[in-house]
């Protein structure tokens, strides 16, 4: 298999001296607009979107990602013309990037799982064929 390693060039760094770059974790959720509101229970396609967000302090950057996911909100008829909403639920997670750079292989967020198993550790590993084969390619 050939591989092919990109390297960033110096200008490709981005400073975070003052601490002021989050990942925020944007929950949104797509479902009928003609649906029963009242039935917590219902199924609805929901994901969790990461996003980069540079503010001042956490509470800029919580009150940024909040219009981020308020803004994505859409409507739209879907291929059975049903009417279809894109809808921003909340922000399931703040993370402070505490690297004083923001470059390629730098660390920008981190799990907590805790005092497990050795057993459970290795369970959160997938091959290199299930993670390439997770992801989508680009849309142009």
């Amino acid at each position: 298999m050939n591989q092919m390693i990109i390297k960033m060039n110096e200008n490709e760094k981005i400073s975070n001296e003052k601490g002021n770059w989050y990942v925020a974790e944007i929950i949104e959720k797509r479902e009928p607009t003609n649906r029963n509101k009242d039935n917590d229970l219902r199924r609805v396609v929901t994901w969790g979107n990461l996003h980069l967000i540079k503010a001042e302090n956490p509470k800029m950057a919580y009150e940024k990602a909040i219009k981020i996911g308020k803004e994505a909100e859409i409507k739209f008829i879907n291929s059975d013309n049903i009417e279809m909403e894109y809808s921003f639920v909340g922000i399931a997670d703040l993370i402070p990037i505490y690297d004083d750079t923001i470059q390629d292989g730098c660390e920008i967020m981190w799990t907590d799982y805790g005092s497990i198993s050795n057993k459970k550790t290795k369970s959160y590993i997938r091959s290199e064929k299930e993670i390439l084969e997770s992801i989508k390619p680009k849309k142009d």
